[in-house]
């Protein structure tokens, strides 16, 4: 396969596993020439997988020549105003049609290219209504009417769809951002805060359907509830945990591709301190400790422990961004202890009635209820069934790292991590059950 677009994973080996996710959406992309295809929503954190699966999937369709033209695009989180930002969508846009129509892979990065090569390429293929298209955009931008531009630029997919007798599909990945790092001046002053409501009506579009990311959870499915009213997107949760048996699939691979060694047990054990998650297994071959050893259990422990414990590490990092963004908007012990108490009981649903019992009832229940849902839009918990039921992220690496930042604060106890790793490690060798790795014997 040609990888016309430079997959972020790196190596594209390095892609394995999310079998039932690819399997529903490339179905889904099949039924993009038979217009039944409903624009969707891909919900995960940070990390999870998300755009490795959109620029995945815009490979395969690059590659099949189908009559489904792949767009991709990544919303940047930093300040940009309308007009630059319509810009860079629009030549990026042309830039990825004309390379599926050309056969000519993008350049390194994703980036568009320029207005004259897009021109150039344009006539050579003698395509007169991308050329129309262009010079159209171009009059709106030279006489810097933003919302014009803006608005052309994301029309252009279905109106290229009725000309050409093609079908697009649109995938902009991270759209959430567009709701804060998007100004309508240059001076940054007037924020486009409502700019991903432009894609109202286009998202019902069944030439041009999209499938759109976001990385904070809460603030993707409050953006939709206001701007994509009436369940215009599809909500399709991406998991970050891979199969056991796909996690299992991953680490070998990894290890190989990183020349690292592991042992059967050492890749079972990291498998399941890390729950299967790719983004942990990475961080761990990634390490650089000094003392890395992912050849013993005793060195897959020491390596995690540095790991959940090292600030300046990817993993650290990660989740630590989540929190303190979080805490910050609460900035208050309560919302700390809610937390601490909903991550240990994280695999059951506690009711606001438990929670404020936990906290000895000292806020009321207009105030617990904002710090809850508060803590849900940081993506820190989870609603249970209904609005009264709450439970805590079933992530044992994220209770590790908030128990490492909170709990000594909170309850005068600091957590030994690698004393616990070593106690989960303890249970699985007790079970002795290695059965599953026959398969890769």
């Amino acid at each position: 396969m040609i990888y016309a677009l430079k997959e972020r994973i790196g190596d594209p080996s390095l892609f394995c596993g999310r079998t039932e996710q690819m399997t529903l959406l490339m179905n889904w992309v099949n039924q993009i020439p038979r217009e039944m295809s409903k624009s969707r929503a891909l919900l995960g954190r940070r990390k999870c997988g998300k755009s490795a699966i959109m620029q995945r999937i815009f490979n395969i369709l690059w590659n099949q020549q189908g009559k489904v033209i792949p767009f991709y695009f990544e919303v940047q989180d930093y300040g940009q105003c309308l007009l630059d930002f319509a810009d860079v969508y629009y030549r990026t846009l042309i830039s990825q049609y004309l390379s599926f129509q050309t056969r000519t892979p993008l350049a390194f990065g994703n980036q568009a290219w320029e207005m004259s090569k897009l021109l150039e390429i344009a006539k050579k293929v003698n395509n007169l209504n991308v050329i129309e298209n262009i010079q159209a955009f171009q009059d709106y931008l030279q006489a810097e009417r933003a919302d014009a531009a803006f608005n052309w630029a994301i029309g252009t997919p279905s109106r290229l769809a009725g000309l050409e007798n093609v079908f697009f599909l649109i995938m902009i990945d991270e759209i959430q951002y567009m709701t804060k790092y998007i100004y309508y001046d240059k001076d940054y002053k007037n924020q486009a805060y409502n700019l991903p409501g432009a894609y109202h009506g286009l998202v019902e579009s069944k030439v041009a359907p999209m499938l759109v990311s976001g990385s904070y959870v809460g603030w993707m499915v409050q953006m939709m509830r206001e701007m994509f009213v009436g369940g215009r997107l599809t909500q399709t949760p991406i998991s970050s945990k891979l199969t056991f048996d796909e996690g299992m699939e991953a680490i070998y691979r990894y290890a190989e591709f990183n020349q690292i060694e592991v042992t059967d047990e050492s890749a079972l054990v990291i498998n399941k301190l890390t729950q299967s998650d790719p983004f942990y297994i990475t961080c761990l071959f990634r390490s650089d400790w000094s003392g890395k050893d992912l050849s013993t259990v005793d060195g897959v422990i020491k390596t995690l422990d540095y790991e959940i414990k090292n600030r300046k590490g990817e993993l650290f990092g990660t989740w630590s961004e989540y929190i303190y963004s979080t805490i910050k908007a609460v900035n208050d012990r309560h919302a700390k202890t809610i937390l601490l108490f909903l991550s240990k009981e994280r695999y059951k649903e506690c009711t606001r009635v438990e929670i404020g019992d936990h906290i000895g009832n000292q806020l009321s229940e207009a105030e617990l209820e904002e710090k809850l849902r508060t803590l849900e839009y940081g993506d820190l918990i989870t609603q249970g069934i209904n609005n009264f039921r709450y439970r805590g992220i079933s992530d044992d690496i994220l209770d590790l790292i908030f128990r490492e930042l909170y709990q000594e604060e909170i309850e005068q106890v600091k957590p030994n991590v690698a004393k616990e790793l070593a106690g989960k490690v303890a249970i699985l060798e007790k079970d002795k059950n290695f059965d599953h790795l026959k398969m890769f014997d």
